[in-house]
């Protein structure tokens, strides 16, 4: 019987090889956890993977480039990771959520920022951190307003809040139509009024792909060998 193996050894981190493969071992490990959080909930099942699709279409719609729109897809995919430290009393709650209960909710996003960091870049740990950052300053965690906001967070919080408007029968589903209202109600208010605007168009890229050209898969999260080499 066997009962030895020889040990794995971890990736070097001194190559750019190296470095590549622990980023995206350690994306793909985050990636895991954000999806056990969003299954946790039948109404939030594959959230992620749906508003990193919109955010992606959003970004392809106002021109981002295709390595920036890929690398909003990675902080999407991971936006809500810090739910992780939220009890499953809470997460879940059907009905409406204490005082207490929503200042342990309104957490989890300096917390997500703070596991996503090991893995992502500045700008994609800032686009977690203020994903819930509204446009008149009453967001958080920070209370940041306007163009302090990041402009992939505010891109971010669009397709969060639309995706949770047509998919959650707990807080009363709406179509399509009235969730596009609600957020062009909300520009200048809840929303970056562009990114309001990018919304239509948004949604028309959707309705013609599975997924926007900037991002051939779901999980596009290697950058190349030459990027890793340079950033390094």
């Amino acid at each position: 019987m066997i009962d030895w193996f020889p040990p794995i050894d971890p990736p070097r981190t001194d190559t750019p090889n190296g470095r590549l493969m622990l980023r995206w071992r350690t994306l793909v490990g985050l990636r895991q956890l954000a999806r056990s959080v969003d299954a946790k909930d039948a109404s939030t099942t594959g959230h992620s993977e749906r508003v990193a699709r919109l955010v992606v279409s959003l970004a392809d719609a106002l021109g981002w480039s295709a390595r920036d729109a890929e690398r909003l897809a990675e902080a999407s995919l991971v936006h809500d990771v810090g739910k992780v430290s939220l009890p499953d009393e809470v997460l879940c709650k059907p009905g409406p959520l204490t005082p207490e209960e929503y200042a342990l909710v309104r957490t989890h996003s300096a917390v997500g920022a703070s596991i996503v960091a090991v893995a992502l870049d500045v700008d994609q740990t800032l686009w977690v951190l203020h994903h819930h950052e509204r446009w008149d300053g009453g967001g958080y965690p920070n209370g940041l307003s306007g163009r302090d906001i990041p402009s992939g967070a505010s891109l971010l919080a669009v397709a969060d809040a639309y995706d949770a408007m047509t998919t959650r029968p707990s807080s009363g589903a709406l179509s399509k139509g009235e969730a596009l209202e609600e957020c062009f109600s909300e520009a200048g208010a809840q929303f970056a009024p562009w990114a309001v605007a990018a919304l239509p168009a948004a949604l028309r890229r959707l309705e013609r792909r599975s997924w926007p050209r900037a991002v051939p898969q779901p999980l596009a999260m290697m950058p190349s060998t030459a990027e890793a080499g340079g950033a390094a």
